[in-house]
């Protein structure tokens, strides 16, 4: 793990790099029964289970950057055109003997914790951005869902390397109400998580496109903005369903949406439903069990 937060946002990335990303052992396990059963599955079965997994995902989209050819000019920007181009047989066999998240964090419970519960706040993010570009007809649904899975990826990779920084953040936050996350981030790393986003997208060589839709410079952009207003939702509802930003955030899928905060909240509602039953893929809470009762 990474331990000494003096290090400085190029020593991060380059360790951050080196990285050998690992991946939910619930997805492992996924992937073992549908190898054993590859006759009988297709593309679209194997990017569904993908798009449960941030760093599967993350790892997936490197791998094909680093082997782009010339001849490739255009950017590969979801799951599902990546496995057209490997194969199913390519994607077990680059992908068959991952280590798991659950095995780097063996001796840190709490971690794990931390990082399944960030997981599962990326996965409803996904959700979430789906039904919005679903509702907007979208040019491309899967493109702002593949957004809005990675936003978050820095903070996964912080807590997967130094968990105990993860927590001297949340810590500064709960003891200093109302401090901002980009102000407790910088106070712990001298950095923000968002700066050490991009600049991992620049060294990774993510697509184009994924890394324009994360950015939140370009929010006056419809399909930005909905990856932004999914993360933001995701965010605040992994807080619990009184978060007092969570009114704002139905206002502006109200304002994206052209409907009102009624049908907003109601989507936002059935979203959480829906990913709730699979709660056993992140072992943990669903945000859904929050729901208020009277509503």
């Amino acid at each position: 793990m990474i331990a000494n937060k003096r290090l400085d946002i190029h020593d991060w990335i380059a360790k951050l790099s080196a990285i050998d990303l690992p991946a939910l052992q619930y997805t492992l396990d996924q992937m073992l029964n549908m190898q054993s059963k590859s006759d009988e599955i297709s593309i679209r079965d194997i990017a569904q289970l993908i798009r449960h997994d941030p760093l599967l995902t993350l790892r997936i989209i490197r791998y094909q950057q680093s082997r782009r050819s010339a001849a490739q000019h255009t950017d590969v920007n979801t799951i599902d055109r990546v496995l057209l181009m490997i194969g199913l047989g390519g994607f077990f066999r680059e992908f068959g003997k991952m280590d798991s998240i659950e095995k780097s964090l063996a001796t840190n419970p709490e971690a794990q914790l931390r990082i399944r519960k960030l997981i599962s706040r990326a996965y409803l993010a996904a959700v979430i951005a789906d039904s919005l570009g679903g509702q907007r007809h979208d040019v491309d649904p899967i493109e702002v869902t593949t957004a809005s899975l990675l936003h978050d990826l820095a903070e996964i990779l912080l807590c997967l390397t130094a968990p105990e920084l993860a927590e001297q953040i949340s810590q500064n936050m709960k003891l200093n109400p109302g401090m901002r996350s980009n102000e407790a981030q910088k106070q712990v790393l001298g950095f923000t998580l968002n700066e050490l986003q991009t600049e991992l997208a620049q060294k990774w060589g993510l697509p184009n496109l994924l890394t324009h839709l994360m950015d939140e410079r370009y929010i006056d952009e419809p399909r930005v903005r909905t990856v932004t207003i999914a993360t933001s939702t995701a965010r605040h509802l992994a807080n619990g369903w009184q978060d007092p930003a969570l009114p704002d955030d139905y206002q502006n899928i109200a304002d994206l949406l052209s409907c009102d905060t009624d049908y907003a909240y109601s989507l936002i509602r059935n979203v959480s439903v829906k990913v709730a039953r699979e709660w056993q893929w992140f072992a943990v809470l669903p945000v859904a069990t929050g729901l208020p009762q009277h509503l």
